[in-house]
């Protein structure tokens, strides 16, 4: 996450991410269904890769994702239940940056 565009572009699947985890606390999908199914018109032209860089960003860095291996290789992605008011608080303060 380098230039100030491509940190732009990751804050919006990161924002479109959390958002849709919120609304759905239960929802578990993988890096392409979460590609295919939970991004807007405005982010769905990121690559499967960019998705999966920024997934692993919400998991590693941020621990507001679980990471579960499903089956052969299977990857889903969920809410850290733990940290949801962390989340919220992340997606006020970043919706009053607009």
């Amino acid at each position: 996450m380098e230039s100030d565009e491509s940190r732009g572009e990751h804050s919006l699947l990161i924002r479109e991410i959390l958002q849709h985890v919120v609304k759905h606390p239960d929802a578990k999908d993988t890096a392409e269904g979460i590609h295919k199914f939970w991004l807007s018109r405005n982010t769905a032209h990121h690559s499967r890769d960019k998705v999966r860089e920024v997934l692993e960003y919400l998991v590693e860095k941020k621990d507001w994702l679980t990471k579960k291996v499903s089956g052969a290789a299977v990857i889903l992605y969920g809410l850290n239940k733990d940290r949801v008011h962390e989340v919220e608080g992340f997606l006020q303060q970043s919706g009053n940056d607009d």
